[in-house]
């Protein structure tokens, strides 16, 4: 039986895209006599030409090159070149795939506690809210927010030991991007925990990012994360912070802003959010738009 090719492609700036990692390595381990599983950091890899890539693998890759549009977002797995949809990968579409190609997938053996959390908005004072600019001391913090405050994991479930690894890979290569002036970054606390924050990195390195961007000019950034706990919603956490890093990019003579949008019944990136502070599409990308706010 000829093996398939299961691929993993990622970046550095998400916990959870280096926990699938883990997750589809020892996934895959089991299938190793019928499956060839293959991992990307994307931000390191130069994609020569000694893969054999599957058309919607080339797509990602041409758009690190500058060539193309298509988003990677965090982390994408592809077998035999078939995008399985999820961030984490969904078990269901791990195992349709692989059913089509005469595998048996046992859904224990793929193993993740993410299922939809209800969690209740509550009352805060709203005087004990604070912004505070990304230093290497708040970046663990930021951290959290991805991990143990995710709106699909149990907050009980959550076991740092478990988690620490991945926030450290995420952190050193936050501190890198401190060090060098490549990343702007704002975090906001209520009562000294944390409830969102935003990151925004240059054009080129967002596009290295796996983030598809409206032209080749490199005088402006992209928001790369924007993320809120969903228990805060309603108290302009996210609208804060927009404020915030327009004025640092500003202030660091950039000329422009992008984000990647999505429509508002995803609640993540919503196109009216950004519409509200003068932001205005530029590119279409499927249901996904690039939004750009000259400054």
């Amino acid at each position: 039986m000829k093996k398939i090719v299961a691929r993993y492609f990622y970046v550095p700036i998400c916990p959870e895209s280096f926990a699938s990692l883990d997750r589809l390595r020892n996934l895959f381990l089991k299938y190793k006599e019928q499956v060839d599983f293959e991992s990307f950091n994307i931000f390191d890899c130069k994609f020569e030409s000694l893969y054999s890539w599957f058309f919607s693998e080339e797509e990602i890759i041409e758009s690190v090159r500058e060539n193309g549009t298509y988003p990677l977002l965090f982390g994408k797995l592809f077998i035999q070149g078939n995008e399985i949809k999820g961030f984490p990968p969904s078990k269901k579409f791990i195992s349709n795939a692989l059913k089509e190609h005469g595998i048996s997938f046992e859904e224990e053996d793929y193993k993740f506690n993410y299922g939809a959390i209800t969690k209740e908005r509550l009352k805060y004072d709203i005087d004990k809210f604070q912004i505070k600019k990304y230093d290497g001391k708040l970046l663990r913090d930021s951290c959290i927010i991805c991990t143990k405050y995710n709106p699909y994991l149990d907050e009980k479930s959550y076991i740092p030991e478990n988690w620490v690894k991945y926030e450290q890979l995420k952190r050193r290569f936050l501190e890198e991007s401190l060090e060098n002036g490549s990343l702007a970054g704002y975090i906001e606390y209520y009562n000294h925990e944390p409830v969102g924050f935003i990151e925004a990195f240059p054009l080129n390195i967002s596009r290295k990012l796996g983030f598809p961007i409206s032209s080749k000019s490199t005088n402006g950034v992209m928001i790369t994360c924007l993320s809120v706990r969903k228990e805060m919603s309603g108290y302009d956490v996210a609208s804060r912070l927009i404020e915030y890093l327009e004025k640092e990019v500003k202030n660091r003579k950039y000329e422009s802003i992008e984000v990647l949008s999505f429509p508002d019944e995803h609640n993540w990136q919503p196109k009216s959010l950004y519409e509200k502070r003068g932001y205005n599409a530029v590119k279409e990308i499927k249901e996904l738009c690039i939004m750009r706010n000259e400054l």
